[in-house]
């Protein structure tokens, strides 16, 4: 919080309890602390200021440099500190169908994760919250995470993960659009950005790869760590035709390898778990696996098709031995 353009640090809270002399009802607080070195020379948390709300507060987070926005039961908040009289003042508020668990701001738009309806998108301005675009799927929203201009990955309760496109124009569409989806084995509380190569592994070339410079790391609620990697349309094929093979040769459910060639979302996802597997069986496995399915049919001309548009430069003698080699720069370089 900035007053008379000086910059002051807080730590902002937002609480739930139950009120016992109104039969157990769930209120809320938005609570502002400071940390100060005391006279005694220990560290002392003191409570600055205190906003009472009707209901639990669910979420929050800053806006501008004197300013929060926060989620109270389903109604979403912007308050402002007056520099004069030492309180928040109402600036705006706004009625959500479901509580927003997750708030983050960029610029004047503000992102909201909402508990029945995932992701919703306002912008401040003209002192109102307008909305601009919400998902076109319902989902128990959890996590967002924006990962570039108007792409979002969010995450839900019930261990999905999806990536939503906001159109460059809002003001013509009323959805974001789904790109791709993908479950996993745990609900995302979090994903960041990051390294997590080894440095001789940094500035390997990885073919296919969007941002391969940087990598996603996903925090799952029962204290597992994933390892996110967003591929091309070609990269994406290949693994999947090659993942899709497995799954048929073990007897685990086997979907149509040829499904890619209609865009459906959830068939936008190749588990790195069965990649690695599938690398520890070897190169010899693999060859086997697709000089003939268990159907009869060829595998190879597939594979050869589906590797030239990813992989350069390989001869048919040597085209398991590049594809095994791309999978291992993708799965194995990785360190959690």
């Amino acid at each position: 919080i900035e007053i008379e353009n000086k910059p002051y640090r807080y730590i902002v809270l937002g609480t739930d309890y139950i009120n016992v002399t109104t039969a157990d009802a769930h209120r809320g607080r938005v609570i502002v602390l400071s940390v100060i070195l005391g006279s005694s020379g220990n560290i002392e948390v003191r409570r600055r200021f205190q906003i009472q709300c009707d209901e639990p507060v669910y979420s929050l987070a800053p806006y501008s440099t004197n300013s929060l926005v926060y989620c109270s039961g389903d109604m979403i908040y912007m308050k402002t500190f007056n520099a004069v009289s030492k309180k928040f003042d109402d600036v705006a508020k706004a009625k959500v169908r479901s509580p927003a668990v997750q708030i983050s701001v960029t610029g004047s738009l503000i992102h909201l994760s909402c508990s029945a309806d995932s992701m919703l998108i306002f912008r401040f301005e003209y002192g109102e919250f307008k909305e601009l675009v919400s998902d076109d799927t319902a989902r128990n929203g959890f996590h967002h995470f924006q990962l570039f201009k108007n792409f979002f990955l969010a995450t839900d309760k019930q261990y999905g993960i999806a990536g939503l496109w906001q159109p460059p124009n809002p003001r013509n569409v009323e959805s974001l659009v789904t790109v791709v989806e993908a479950e996993l084995t745990s609900s995302i509380s979090r994903i960041r950005k990051g390294n997590v190569r080894p440095p001789w592994q940094l500035n390997k070339p990885r073919p296919g790869v969007v941002f391969p410079d940087q990598d996603l790391i996903a925090a799952g609620v029962n204290g597992s760590i994933f390892q996110l990697t967003l591929l091309e349309e070609g990269p994406l094929r290949l693994l999947k035709y090659i993942q899709d093979l497995y799954r048929s040769k073990v007897g685990m459910s086997r979907r149509n390898l040829s499904a890619l060639g209609d865009h459906d979302p959830q068939l936008g996802q190749v588990d790195g778990d069965i990649l690695v597997t599938i690398l520890k069986l070897g190169n010899e496995w693999l060859r086997d696996l697709v000089v003939k399915s268990d159907r009869g049919d060829p595998n190879m001309p597939k594979l050869t098709e589906l590797a030239g548009r990813v992989l350069d430069g390989f001869g048919k003698t040597e085209l398991i031995e590049e594809v095994m080699g791309y999978m291992d720069t993708l799965v194995n370089s990785v360190v959690l």
